[in-house]
């Protein structure tokens, strides 16, 4: 893809988002950036992720205050490309990395572009690079141009500003096959009528349904469709909090509370103050947080731990959970008291086996998704793999779903040998082969596809020694000679696919940049750098 490309995707994209895309590619091409990110600018202030390649897709509609963020002020408030040289300012993109969960390292390349629309800002262009020396063939010059091109595109809306455009398409609901969950069967349907109404209101809202159903979708659809949708959407796994954490977690404390409590706390109800706190998992909370909870949502009051006064918080609480709370409630692990106050109006979101209608268009989403992050064209389905996927039971729903698709996409790669910069990957019936039922092992097949064996079977007494077909006395590979042997064919297909290079093969293999290169250079698949001259 070239800038010729990024220019014509101003006329040829079919709206924003794809034109941003189209214009990010380009730039990837054309640069040795990790990540690449479009910002569009709120009335709030607040800075929003519209567009990106190289970040984890949970990035996308991520929201910044750049206030609490040094380089996104210095950003907004430049006059044109700024680069960022302090390491001890937080680089936002902390933890978004793809194929690094935790911080990126002080020392690396980042530079951000101000994108303006009739002299008002209207978003930010930013370029990561682990490398400290990434960006350095990046000229002024040339992020100007692409600015530019991402500023035209955010005008593919119409209306003179981003946060116009954005209004307008608050009011005109969401588009077709959009919304809280992909999809237009009967169901995703009634979910939508019944966030439309909802949204407006501040009544608690529970929100059921199995494991990867897309819970979280709809407690951010209900809080960007608010009055509240500027303040902050604040998320609370409840199962992933120590149960003697709980309420400092929730309600906060103050200094000295109990052993480790080195500095008075806010909880997240007070972060969410004027806005949404969701609480996943909300069957997992102990007892005694539920006390605090129902206090909160009947008096708009918590109580941090160690102090003897109540502080007044007003948050709008949805909750989600996978579990029966009837039948908690039953056997006393819910509170029923709490149990009534948050089931004013229950939000059921349907397995997927049961809204089959959607998932071709949950493919297109996921496609296009994995498309951008690789820097593909395109990313397409042949009929059968399409069909098998449609076919497919899903215990793992949505998420397991997005999970397949991704995988298939990275094997067709692998199989093909080739990087996928600027082509259409297709997606055959075997890429797909594993994913989407469980048999009665536990084992993930597709419906009436052939499965394989993930693990050898143990043989009891009396039972045949050999498969069919397998004489005895065939050799047995050491384990620890399997598996080194197979981590070095998975880093030598990986930077094959990736064109030798680290950053793309690391989001390959689901690694970092930097554990990826290492790993190549000690297998033999690179050269080792040569020592630095004193």
């Amino acid at each position: 893809m070239t800038l010729l490309d990024a220019v014509l995707s101003l006329s040829e994209a079919p709206a924003r988002d794809e034109a941003l895309q189209r214009i990010l590619r380009a730039l990837a091409q054309a640069t040795a950036a990790d990540a690449l990110s479009v910002l569009t600018a709120a009335e709030d202030g607040s800075v929003g992720v519209a567009a990106q390649i190289g970040l984890s897709p949970a990035a996308l509609g991520l929201s910044f205050n750049p206030a609490e963020h040094p380089r996104l002020r210095r950003a907004t408030l430049a006059a044109g490309p700024i680069r960022f040289l302090d390491p001890s300012e937080p680089d936002p993109y902390s933890g978004w990395l793809l194929g690094s969960a935790g911080e990126i390292h002080p020392i690396h390349a980042c530079m951000a572009v101000p994108l303006r629309v009739q002299g008002r800002l209207a978003g930010l262009l930013t370029l990561d690079a682990c490398d400290p020396h990434g960006l350095r063939g990046v000229r002024d010059e040339d992020a100007r141009v692409f600015a530019g091109l991402c500023a035209g595109a955010l005008r593919l809306d119409g209306g003179p500003g981003p946060a116009l455009a954005a209004e307008a398409r608050r009011e005109a609901g969401p588009a077709p096959g959009g919304g809280a969950l992909p999809g237009r069967s009967a169901a995703m349907r009634r979910i939508e009528r019944e966030i439309a109404v909802l949204a407006p209101l501040s009544v608690p809202v529970l929100v059921t349904g199995e494991t990867g159903v897309g819970k979280e979708l709809v407690a951010r659809a209900l809080h960007e469709r608010s009055p509240r949708a500027s303040r902050a959407l604040v998320i609370v796994n409840c199962a992933a909090i120590p149960a003697q954490l709980v309420e400092s977690e929730l309600f906060g404390h103050r200094k000295g509370a109990f052993t480790g409590a080195t500095a008075a706390r806010a909880g997240r109800f007070e972060a969410a103050h004027g806005g949404t706190i969701f609480l996943d998992e909300i069957g997992e909370l102990p007892l005694a947080a539920q006390a605090q909870l129902l206090r909160a949502l009947q008096e708009g009051e918590i109580q941090p731990v160690g102090e003897d006064r109540a502080r007044r918080v007003e948050a709008r609480v949805v909750a989600a959970t996978n579990r029966d709370l009837r039948r908690e409630v039953a056997e006393g692990r819910f509170r029923a008291d709490l149990f009534h106050r948050l089931w004013v109006y229950p939000i059921c979101v349907p397995p997927l086996r049961e809204r089959r209608e959607d998932i071709p268009a949950l493919c297109a989403r996921f496609a296009a998704e994995i498309a951008a992050e690789l820097g593909a064209a395109r990313v397409d389905f042949a009929e059968p793999a399409l069909r098998a996927l449609t076919q497919a039971g899903w215990p793992g729903n949505v998420r397991e779903l997005k999970n397949a698709v991704e995988r298939a996409a990275l094997r067709r790669m692998m199989a093909e040998g080739t990087g996928a910069a600027g082509r259409t990957l297709v997606l055959r019936r075997e890429d797909v082969d594993d994913a989407g039922d469980a048999d009665e092992h536990g084992a993930l097949a597709l419906s009436g596809a052939p499965r394989a064996p993930c693990a050898p079977r143990i043989e009891l007494p009396g039972e045949r020694p050999w498969p069919a077909g397998v004489p005895p006395g065939v050799p047995v590979e050491p384990l620890v000679e399997a598996l080194a042997r197979a981590r070095r064919e998975a880093f030598a297909r990986a930077f094959r696919a990736a064109g030798g290079n680290a950053a793309m093969a690391g989001r390959l293999l689901g690694v970092s940049r930097s554990f990826a290169y290492k790993e190549a250079v000690r297998l033999g698949l690179i050269p080792a750098p040569e020592p630095r001259r004193r």
